[in-house]
């Protein structure tokens, strides 16, 4: 049995990677043959589901592992207005699940509060600034104590914890995407090639201006920009989408994106380098490649421009003048494209949520064998 623990609600049909992630995992476990203990919900109802599973425990014996998924605001927060005196419930558990000697294995997604520092005056700046990496670190102290395996995008983020997890083992657990059949892509001889964007387009972190000024001056692209319509409300003034030529602006979502990757021939995720960038693994690099995409990536971001480069699913480029000249040379020379495409398609079948779910299975079990 898995039981599978989120300090949340559920959404199914989540359109980012926050939110999608924990719902595909928790299928994915299913998918594979797993009895599934869902420990998820609102405050109460994981009080509610926690005495039922040490019900569930106490009548039954076998192989029960733990998979937590962590969410952006620390789960201590996620009590403060309806239940303060709770605020210790999720860590409190999974040490009580440790102590029975159930192997505890838990992702940790994200560690923007020790990287974004904004200016702005209020309550919110004060919050990110000071409450969540307060709770952050306090929630990593807690997770030290009863987490057997810490799965991060890449074992690079460890390097930046503030926590060493000296007694658990560390592993990389990126993303993963859908198995889903290909389509054939019937493309006119000298026509031009069409490139997806799918992303967050707030500066400083995302400034894709000159990225997208990049495509726009060359004839033999296109560009098709898929964003949240929150993002291009507070930044489209910004980018001026209406002077561009060669780039189409949409917001969608789900499989509201399938028809927009069934007619791209590359996918690109590139930015501005930070130092928030060099482990990150995005939902969305998987989702290309699931559909059988290339992907231009930033060299900046060096796990994922190792893992590109490696399987040669794709380029990597050095700044936005690489990036043009690489552009120039594919609209030259398409069949280059076609030569990466063929790469994905094989890489994509060991890239799935479902591979990821077992990777989890064995691990785990093999901590309770060991």
């Amino acid at each position: 049995m898995v039981i599978y623990h989120y300090p949340k609600e559920i959404v199914p049909s989540g359109n980012v990677a926050s939110v999608l992630r924990p719902a595909r995992m928790r299928d994915a476990f299913s998918a594979i043959g797993e009895e599934v203990f869902d420990l998820t919900g609102s405050g109460m109802e994981r009080v509610r589901k926690a005495r039922e599973l040490h019900r569930k425990l106490k009548a039954e014996r076998g192989q029960a592992i733990v998979y937590s998924e962590s969410v952006n605001v620390p789960p201590a927060l996620t009590w403060l207005r309806r239940g303060p005196l709770r605020m210790g419930f999720d860590y409190h558990l999974l040490q009580d699940l440790h102590d029975r000697g159930i192997p505890i294995g838990l992702f940790y997604r994200d560690i923007h509060w020790l990287f974004e520092r904004t200016k702005a005056a209020g309550i919110r700046s004060y919050i990110k600034n000071r409450c969540i990496p307060f709770f952050g670190r306090q929630e990593l102290q807690a997770y030290e104590k009863s987490v057997d395996v810490l799965f991060l995008p890449n074992v690079r983020m460890a390097t930046h914890l503030p926590c060493s997890f000296l007694q658990s083992e560390i592993r990389s657990l990126p993303p993963g995407g859908e198995a889903r059949p290909l389509v054939t892509r019937d493309k006119a001889a000298g026509a031009p090639i069409d490139l997806v964007f799918v992303g967050n387009i707030a500066p400083p972190v995302y400034d894709l201006r000159r990225f997208f000024s990049a495509v726009d001056e060359n004839e033999l692209l296109r560009l098709q920009v898929i964003t949240r319509e929150r993002a291009l409300r507070a930044h489209g003034d910004l980018y001026e989408f209406d002077r561009f030529h060669r780039i189409a602006v949409a917001h969608a979502q789900g499989s509201e994106l399938d028809a927009y990757y069934h007619k791209a021939d590359i996918a690109l995720c590139v930015w501005e380098d930070s130092d928030y960038h060099e482990f990150v693994m995005p939902v969305k690099v998987f989702e290309a490649i699931s559909f059988g995409l290339p992907i231009i990536v930033s060299a900046g971001s060096d796990v994922l421009a190792e893992f590109i480069q490696r399987n040669r699913a794709g380029w990597v480029v050095s700044g936005v003048d690489e990036f043009s000249q690489l552009l120039c040379r594919l609209a030259a020379h398409p069949e280059e494209i076609e030569g990466r495409r063929r790469n994905v398609e094989v890489l994509r079948v060991r890239h799935t949520w479902e591979a990821r779910a077992r990777e989890v299975v064995e691990t785990l079990r093999n901590i309770k064998n060991s």
